[in-house]
């Protein structure tokens, strides 16, 4: 039996498990297991579910047309797999490789030893332009770019038909089981699954929507049509990572216009960094549970349930930080901007340690990709010891970036009769005192000085150094070196972020 392992690569096309299942010949299981052991870590939440639900029903759909069957089934992968081989049944297992933290990680390895021990085959392929096993990011760019214009694999012409015996833990259905308690809420307004609706989304974004891509990346409500909104579709794989690479050259091949350009180009260059960040992950999981630079371990013990409540809530008093916060869970998506914001905002600003925050804002990211979401979780709390230290002042980026408040009022009911004068400082507002907003969790301005204090001595430290040109020379970007080698300096500091080229975190 050929069993295609789904776990995040929801889709038909490009997808090279399925197609060398297809062509070993024989009975062809394709099987998604919603693992409950997983899903109660505390990154995962009920908007993936649906979102993974919406994908495997439109996929269900296309593999029924081609004549094969796609399975769910509740339980952990080696349980399944003991379930199927009961019979003496030979299995071949087919998989993508998956980047996330140590628990994938664990399972994955669990999986391979059970089949291993069994004489069993397995073929595990990469996802994108990460690299398992990479010994040296020098080959990282090389690597990338052989995995990026390698051909597109069409979609399988035929998929035999699984076995007609199979366990029943599996199910056609492809709802997550009700009786699996799911943490967070689903999305309000937010976007659908599907690899239709990825391949849309895409098509939609190189014809008609990059023009202002770069331009509008840091604005509230421009970005939220400008940027590609691609991200979940990639971060489950319901579009192929490859396809929006390669067509993204083809198009910009066709602009003439150095404008048009540029801000094509500028989108580009991220889908590099998406799998340079990813790579950190894969080189070291983790670091999805502690600092990349042990030297911070020192600070941020202390620990603030009141304040950490208000930020979850959207109740800082601080009004762009809580536009932002319930903008991202009536949607499961805000801008790069706001996202650096949130977690700068708790782990700076309120000196919080960020390992709590990134569980939650996992949970409400719709594109919840861990490799990403942890590797700029650090990032923007300083504990890599080599990129920047971002403090933003959410004042100040409110000015910049919602200068009328649009963004405010439309997120922040309480403020709608708010002018623009105190739209951001309502508390200076001589009408303040009788609004049902609440008043400020922190002051921002004394906080973040606070904060750059005790951040940047444990940054200058000899320990803080000392980590640094380590975390350096594993996980920095093979460009960053050579700078760093070159100009025979300190660690070289990153100044480009995943998705923004200013970092914005000027206190002025």
């Amino acid at each position: 039996m050929q069993i295609v392992w789904l776990k995040r690569d929801l889709r038909v096309h490009d997808h090279r498990p399925l197609t060398e299942a297809c062509r070993a010949g024989g009975p062809v299981l394709i099987v998604y297991v919603i693992e409950p052991e997983l899903w109660q870590n505390g990154d995962l939440s009920e908007r993936h579910a649906r979102f993974i639900e919406e994908c495997l029903a439109e996929m269900q759909t296309e593999v029924r047309r081609l004549g094969g069957e796609l399975y769910t089934a509740c339980t952990g992968m080696v349980s399944l797999l003991e379930q199927l081989a009961e019979d003496g049944t030979p299995l071949t297992l087919y998989a993508h490789e998956e980047h996330g933290t140590p628990d994938t990680f664990a399972r994955d390895m669990e999986v391979r030893r059970w089949m291993k021990e069994r004489g069993f085959a397995v073929y595990e392929y990469p996802s994108f332009g990460v690299t398992r096993g990479l010994r040296d990011r020098k080959q990282f760019d090389e690597k990338w770019q052989e995995k990026m214009q390698a051909p597109l694999l069409p979609a399988p012409g035929a998929i035999p038909a699984p076995p007609a015996s199979l366990p029943t833990v599996l199910t056609r259905q492809t709802t997550f089981p009700k009786q699996l308690a799911l943490p967070g809420e689903a999305i309000r307004y937010g976007q659908q699954g599907g690899e239709s609706l990825g391949l849309e989304t895409l098509a939609d974004f190189l014809e008609n929507r990059f023009y202002q891509y770069r331009s509008h990346l840091s604005n509230p409500i421009s970005s939220s049509t400008s940027c590609s909104r691609l991200s979940p579709y990639l971060a489950w794989g319901a579009l192929s990572f490859r396809r929006a690479y390669q067509e993204s050259l083809r198009r910009l091949a066709q602009l003439l216009n150095p404008a048009d350009r540029r801000q094509l180009e500028a989108f580009i260059s991220r889908l590099h960094w998406h799998c340079h960040f990813i790579q950190r992950l894969e080189d070291e999981p983790e670091l999805s549970e502690r600092n990349m630079n042990r030297a911070f371990d020192a600070i941020r013990t202390d620990w603030d349930e009141d304040a950490y409540s208000r930020w979850t809530e959207g109740r800082t008093g601080i009004p762009f930080i809580d536009a932002a916060m319930r903008s991202l869970h009536k949607t499961g998506w805000i801008n790069f901007r706001s996202r650096a914001m949130l977690v700068s905002f708790i782990c700076n600003t309120l000196l919080l340690d960020w390992q709590k925050p990134a569980q939650f804002l996992a949970r409400q990211f719709l594109d919840y990709e861990p490799g990403i979401h942890y590797s700029q979780m650090q990032m923007q709390a300083g504990t890599t010891g080599f990129n920047t230290i971002r403090i933003y002042n959410p004042i100040k980026q409110g000015r910049d970036q919602d200068p009328d408040g649009r963004f405010i009022r439309r997120h922040v009911p309480e403020l709608k009769e708010f002018s623009a004068d105190f739209i951001h400082e309502p508390w200076k507002s001589p009408v303040f005192f009788h609004s049902q907003y609440c008043g400020a969790v922190v002051d921002v301005m004394e906080a973040n000085r606070r904060a750059r204090e005790v951040l940047w001595s444990v940054r200058d430290s000899e320990a803080g150094v000392k980590e640094a040109e380590q975390g350096l020379k594993k996980h920095a970007s093979n460009t960053r070196r050579k700078e760093a080698s070159a100009k025979k300096q300190k660690p070289a500091y990153e100044q480009l972020s995943l998705f923004d080229m200013d970092d914005g975190s000027t206190n002025k």
